[in-house]
């Protein structure tokens, strides 16, 4: 085989995605790093323990896994790392399983999230509610069942790629093929045998990925959006029920449900801005085809 041009050898091509790799995520790893293990700790040092804290801790848990196997990633965006035999050779043969944890990973902080919303708008019907603390086998129950079912929606993404391993300059030299296994393909670029998948796998492939956008992108935005709007309108309702019996709210309780309400916003905001360009990723594979995507325009919504 012939040798290859240090330029063909990268992992990211284009100067946009070398960029966010080697400076932006930097950045957000060290601060999302050191923002979680802040979150943990002080959730774990709260004396009046809560569903909400425990809710939140796994959050933060799913964050801390997530920027730790995103880490490969950036990592292999530096030429150093990049044309290093034994980093290449462990990349090529990890990165869609890595890949796939990354999104298992973001997919049960995006159910533990509207795990939290739920417990919330619960706690503003009921405030006794939030005297409450559920039992330990409760608590391991829906944290593993999340878990467990995000696991099984982002299953697919383990072999949603179909990858071989080639070797250039008398064996010096290695890089690796991909093309999606869900539609027929060639073996390698070099080779016009065509690989076919079975109509079992198509369709798996197929429905895994509607079920991924429905169940892990759009329900809970939309789950979330109205379960924010419902918590406004329960907090407005309230206030009118105090007014009604006690003909004045405090300036106390009057500040305080206002700071919870623009916490609630700023909550479905946030969620659905971050949550915002993986749907648009999704609609583009379900409708355009993974043929058509850029390296770029994944890695920046993926």
């Amino acid at each position: 085989m012939p040798c290859l041009k240090p330029a063909e050898l990268r992992f990211v091509h284009d100067h946009l995605t070398r960029w966010l790799w080697q400076y932006l995520f930097p950045l957000q790893f060290t601060l999302g790093v050191l923002g979680n293990i802040l979150n943990l700790c002080v959730l774990a040092s709260d004396e009046t323990s809560n569903v909400a804290s425990d809710l939140l801790t796994a959050v933060s848990f799913c964050d801390l896994a997530f920027l730790l196997v995103m880490l490969p990633h950036a990592l292999s965006s530096y030429d150093i790392l990049a044309f290093n035999d034994v980093f290449r050779f462990f990349y090529l043969k990890s990165k869609q399983h890595i890949a796939a944890i990354a999104n298992w990973m973001s997919a049960a902080a995006i159910w533990l999230i509207l795990a939290v919303s739920v417990e919330r708008f619960l706690i503003i019907r009921s405030p006794l509610r939030s005297k409450l603390y559920w039992q330990r086998g409760r608590m391991v129950l829906v944290l593993s069942s999340i878990f467990f079912a995000t696991g099984l929606l982002t299953l697919y993404h383990h072999f949603e790629y179909d990858c071989t391993l080639m070797e250039f300059c008398n064996g010096s030299q290695l890089i690796d093929f991909c093309y999606y296994a869900g539609e027929k393909h060639p073996r390698t670029f070099l080779k016009k045998e065509l690989i076919l998948p079975s109509e079992a796998k198509k369709l798996y492939m197929r429905i895994m990925t509607i079920f991924n956008a429905v169940l892990v992108v759009f329900a809970p935005i939309l789950l979330v959006i109205i379960l924010n709007m419902l918590m406004i309108r329960e907090l407005h309702f309230n206030d009118k029920s105090i007014l009604k019996f006690r003909e004045s709210i405090t300036t106390n309780q009057h500040r305080q449900r206002s700071r919870v309400t623009v916490t609630v916003i700023a909550i479905g905001l946030c969620f659905s801005l971050t949550q915002g360009p993986s749907a648009v990723m999704v609609i583009w594979e379900l409708f355009a085809g993974y043929a058509h995507l850029g390296s770029t325009f994944y890695a920046i919504f993926r």
